[in-house]
């Protein structure tokens, strides 16, 4: 039963990639693309506006790379139950598959995409060192931030549409919110809390302690992502149980 259910969980996360790129001329190449362009663009209009920041290139980077994978993974969370309607409706598979399967489609993606990124940031001036192996914990937990953050999304957006539409307003205010291209110094002081109420802010700094500074990621900030962690994860299952009974008549 085990073997079964391990079998399932990977066809359909295989099943999940093949349709994303369905049809496309490029396929896994366009992952590649946003957070390509969106560097290009941040080095040719911000590299002198931000001359503080040294190795500005790779500071941009090491933020991009894991907010493309969260905006990526949150998207396609939140509208995972209507996208499987009839196999919710028709199959006897236990909802949150759907989901984690979706999310473990979204993570293999990441990985794929993170190879060729790690060795441009490489040429950047990453420091090869066994603090790099943070990362495997730090990704790890980041993705299950995620998981949770799309288990809210796609719970709620079962009973009100809205929701996929007002995330996909959020979420490029999300962006301008998050310090990727912009060190969070600049911000007043008075304005500050809005940068450090946002749950990515703390992530990214523990990548960043990797992936910029070479260094092991902050305890301090560690535990923040922890906490933001076991929180949204809380909530996710509280809604998640709360309504999955009532997604067959929603849906």
């Amino acid at each position: 039963m085990a073997g079964l259910r391990g079998f399932t969980f990977i066809f359909l996360i295989y099943k999940n990639i093949q349709l994303k790129y369905k049809q496309t001329l490029f396929g896994f190449v366009w992952s590649l693309l946003q957070p390509t362009l969106y560097l290009l663009i941040f080095v040719a209009i911000f590299s002198r506006a931000f001359q503080a920041i040294p190795n500005y290139p790779l500071y941009v980077l090491s933020g991009l790379l894991f907010f493309v994978y969260f905006s990526e993974g949150t998207n396609r969370l939140c509208t995972v139950f209507l996208k499987n309607t009839h196999m919710i409706k028709s199959l006897a598979i236990p909802k949150s598959t759907y989901a984690i399967t979706e999310q473990g489609a979204e993570f293999v993606n990441f990985l794929l995409g993170l190879i060729p990124f790690i060795f441009i940031m490489f040429f950047m001036g990453l420091k090869i060192s066994f603090n790099l192996l943070y990362v495997i914990p730090i990704l790890l937990l980041f993705t299950v931030f995620i998981y949770a953050s799309g288990i809210i999304l796609g719970s709620l957006n079962v009973f009100f549409r809205d929701i996929a539409i007002l995330w996909s307003t959020l979420n490029p205010a999300l962006f301008y919110l998050s310090p990727i291209a912009f060190s969070s110094d600049i911000v007043p002081p008075n304005l500050r809390f809005l940068v450090y109420m946002n749950p990515l802010f703390h992530f990214l700094q523990i990548f960043r302690d990797v992936l910029y500074f070479g260094r092991a990621p902050s305890l301090h900030y560690t535990l923040i992502c922890l906490a933001i962690t076991v929180i949204f994860f809380s909530l996710a299952m509280v809604i998640f149980k709360a309504t999955k009974n009532s997604f067959i008549s929603n849906l």
